[in-house]
């Protein structure tokens, strides 16, 4: 099959490599403001994530996508899930709580786990067990939660489920951890170490 010179030039056009080169500190972000119909589905069942890193902090940003009926993507961020990288790569846990629930004191929860202190001598977690807490920003709480480990202090529980109240638990960590490291936040200047 033999082409034209005026398909061969246009061929050569559509793969000409871009000739304005970017300095590798120069980043750029772009999003168009409508997407093909056929992928526009696509956009609208996708779990993304954006990373922030912040000292040895990961934020993972839940970004959702949705499009209007014209076509236009609107992005909407939630509150992040605050990873603590020091050497653990854990969620990040808040441990000055004063809540009561179910016969045991929450000592600390992050999205993932929760520390309990019996109210009583001898009450223990045995099993999976359901709990419904409020937070001090009143946010209401469902989990089930299943022992991991039990000493003296109290036990270590994973959770297992978030029946209500995941995203307001992720927002209250968030908003706790940017109290309590204040100064990784100020002026959208990040700090590249705790003080």
């Amino acid at each position: 099959m033999d082409f034209s010179n005026e398909e061969i030039n246009f061929l050569a056009e559509l793969f000409k490599p871009n000739t304005k080169q970017r300095s590798p500190r120069d980043h750029m972000l772009t999003m168009k403001s409508s997407i093909p119909a056929s992928i526009a589905h696509l956009f609208t069942h996708a779990n993304l994530t954006l990373l922030a890193e912040v000292a040895n902090y990961q934020l993972w940003f839940p970004l959702q996508l949705k499009i209007d009926e014209l076509g236009v993507i609107n992005p909407t961020l939630s509150a992040p899930e605050v990873i603590d990288t020091k050497g653990t790569q854990r969620s990040w846990r808040w441990s000055e709580l004063n809540i009561k629930s179910q016969g045991f004191n929450i000592e600390s929860i992050s999205s993932t786990g929760i520390f309990l202190k019996p109210l009583k001598n001898g009450k223990s977690l045995n099993k999976l067990q359901h709990m419904s807490f409020n937070l001090s920003n009143k946010e209401s709480i469902s989990i089930d939660v299943e022992p991991v480990r039990q000493s003296s202090l109290g036990i270590a529980a994973k959770i297992t489920q978030i029946h209500s109240g995941q995203e307001q638990l992720r927002a209250y960590l968030f908003e706790e951890h940017k109290r309590q490291y204040a100064k990784l936040y100020e002026d959208g200047q990040l700090i590249e170490q705790l003080i």
